[in-house]
């Protein structure tokens, strides 16, 4: 079994970069996507060794990312960014590229199954059973958002501007795609109808729309017409907003997610272990990579009688009664 796992990243003119970072490109925001995507890829790879990581870009990898790339076998594929191309007046017009990355690799790459991650994320553990269960069709991550929350109501407005009928769009994130060959192509087939049903309505969405909303809307459609199964990536990635919420987690140690998405990190903890693996080609273990990240462990806070029984453990332990 074959699997690819990319990261995307384009660079246009006039164009803003993520809106966590703010403003458009320059070298130093280079640098720090560069070190992200290593970060990305290299941590998928070492958790799967058989697996081939890639990078799609629409323009050439700069040096010295260009020889490290190489030298770590990370895969740079150079394509056109000519597919899903946004007004750049859209605040998340850069990130399209994700998704015209996606079309090119599933059309032109000889693989069995294809993930698409953000730069943003870091591998913890294998992808086994993730592989096993996109053989079933595609996988998605659900964001969790209430029907009238503001994102999920915005993709909803979208979708109403774009389709005669209404459809309960279920919000999904742009962070990752995963599925079979079969199930990708259809996927990416629905994505496209929707970006050329936005051209031919003329663009008449949100300025705020992003490639979550082409995600979102194209996984509904697809159940709703075409009876394909969109499974829920939970059990395999979680968003933490650690700069926004103080999270206390129990998917990191206990029944833990492989992939960490950490969007408020691409300057702390993503750059943290790029430098961490660059001094020792490896990255930390999993507690360490958690209290870097500001991610707390659940723990049970001890009550009277735990103290009670864990002093007394201690005791018989010193003096064998």
């Amino acid at each position: 079994m074959a699997n690819l796992i990319i990261n995307a990243f384009a660079f246009k003119e006039n164009y803003k970069t993520s809106m966590q970072l703010g403003g458009n490109m320059d070298e130093k925001k280079l640098a720090l996507y560069m070190e992200n995507i290593f970060v990305s890829l290299k941590s998928a790879a070492i958790h799967n060794p058989d697996d081939t990581v890639m990078l799609v870009v629409n323009k050439e990898v700069p040096e010295p990312y260009r020889s490290l790339f190489k030298e770590e076998n990370i895969r740079v594929k150079t394509i056109e960014f000519d597919n899903f191309v946004m007004p750049e007046t859209f605040v998340w017009s850069l990130a399209f590229f994700k998704l015209c990355a996606l079309f090119h690799v599933v059309t032109e790459e000889d693989y069995d199954n294809f993930l698409l991650l953000d730069a943003d994320t870091v591998t913890m553990h294998e992808y086994d059973e993730m592989w096993e269960e996109c053989k079933t069709g595609v996988i998605l991550y659900p964001l969790g958002h209430a029907y009238h929350h503001h994102d999920r109501e915005r993709i909803r407005t979208d979708y109403r501007k774009l389709y005669e009928d209404d459809l309960n769009i279920v919000h999904y994130g742009g962070e990752y795609v995963c599925g079979n060959r079969l199930s990708m192509k259809q996927f990416m087939e629905e994505c496209q109808s929707v970006y050329h049903r936005m051209e031919e309505k003329k663009f008449c969405v949100d300025d705020h729309t992003g490639d979550e909303t082409i995600l979102s809307i194209a996984a509904a459609r697809m159940q709703a017409v075409c009876k394909s199964e969109v499974i829920a990536a939970t059990p395999y990635l979680y968003r933490y907003w650690t700069n926004d919420f103080y999270l206390i987690s129990t998917n990191v140690i206990y029944n833990p997610v492989c992939i960490w998405h950490l969007p408020d990190e691409k300057e702390h903890a993503m750059e943290y272990f790029y430098h961490y693996y660059r001094r020792k080609k490896r990255f930390p273990e999993v507690k360490k990579c958690a209290r870097i990240a500001g991610i707390r462990i659940a723990k049970r806070p001890w009550n009277y009688y735990t103290l009670q029984y864990k002093a007394a453990g201690k005791l018989k332990k010193i003096f064998g009664k």
